[in-house]
């Protein structure tokens, strides 16, 4: 069994979300779209993961709009730090971290964690 080294835990989540590059942001170009949907597929305080067949590049920039299990929202800006090609399923899985997230918008997200433990 590995260890987990994140200092968030992950919560599976079952979402669509919408990227949209950040326009000054130089390493965001070749997309076939101006803004995006994608499959958020967990989330914590301190990123999230979604899927998407889009190819897109590491250390780049995306303004995300982020609906909670309760139809809550908060924007906020991520970075992709991680990709991992999903073979079977012809997608690649990415692995962001929040940018400038809001203290508020971290307590919707610990608050979904705490929830989420006394349902499990």
């Amino acid at each position: 069994m590995m260890n987990e080294k994140r200092k968030s835990t992950r919560m599976d989540i079952d979402v669509k979300l919408q990227l949209n590059p950040v326009k000054n942001h130089k390493n965001v170009e070749g997309l076939t779209q101006e803004s995006f949907d994608v499959k958020l597929v967990n989330v914590s305080r301190d990123g999230l993961a979604f899927m998407t067949m889009e190819e897109l590049k590491l250390n780049t920039y995306y303004d995300v709009n982020i609906v909670l299990w309760t139809k809550e929202t908060f924007d906020s800006v991520i970075e992709i730090i991680r990709m991992e090609s999903i073979e079977q399923r012809d997608e690649i899985l990415y692995g962001c971290r929040f940018i400038g997230i809001r203290p508020a918008d971290q307590l919707k997200i610990q608050i979904y964690e705490i929830l989420n433990d006394v349902e499990a």
